[in-house]
């Protein structure tokens, strides 16, 4: 098996020659992948805020890396991974948050009504999977929202392909579990 070439290797070598002092390529490679960097991380954190400052501190690490970055794999895979590296430690802020506010208040929120139709059913899938640890949750969102393969999920989160088949299964018999725990809250409704 051939692998393709790099489509744009072209314009990250030349972002590199310029940097840091000049940055006409480094901003060519910005328009080219913003809205894909931000559709992944609104993807894994659920918040256009959250997600905007994750896609500001990914563009930020590519301009201090790039010069070092070697051609071991497509640009792409490279840009995914710093986007997945950004949302993690979001995401690790935003639990010493909640676990913070969690110890100011131990008061346990009243369960959700069952969906009574596709943006219901989509309100709380979205809500199920928050309820996932991260690392499945992300695991789950690239294998079915993004449609990673699982090896490339594992290049991506530095695990064994096992590993990644394990955290999906794991996370589709989770979800499945909130989704009966929570439709079964509400006896008079059928499921």
């Amino acid at each position: 098996m051939t692998e393709k070439p790099d489509p744009d290797r072209e314009i990250v070598e030349k972002a590199q020659g310029e940097l840091p002092y000049g940055t006409t390529a480094y901003e060519e490679l910005v328009k080219r992948h913003s809205s894909r960097v931000f559709r992944r991380a609104f993807g894994i954190l659920r918040s256009a805020a959250d997600a905007e400052e994750a896609t500001q501190d990914v563009w930020l690490a590519v301009f201090r890396a790039l010069p070092r970055y070697r051609f071991d794999a497509p640009f792409s895979h490279w840009l995914s991974t710093i986007t997945l590296n950004s949302c993690r430690m979001i995401l690790r802020r935003r639990a010493s948050e909640q676990r913070r506010r969690d110890a100011a208040s131990r008061e346990a929120p009243p369960p959700a009504e069952p969906p009574q139709s596709g943006s219901g059913l989509r309100r709380l899938l979205t809500e199920l999977l928050d309820d996932l640890d991260p690392g499945t949750r992300v695991a789950m969102l690239m294998r079915f929202v993004e449609g990673y393969t699982y090896v490339e999920i594992a290049e991506q989160m530095d695990l064994s392909e096992s590993a990644v088949k394990m955290r999906v299964s794991r996370g589709s018999k989770q979800l499945r579990a909130l989704y009966e725990s929570r439709t079964q809250t509400n006896p008079g409704k059928e499921r």
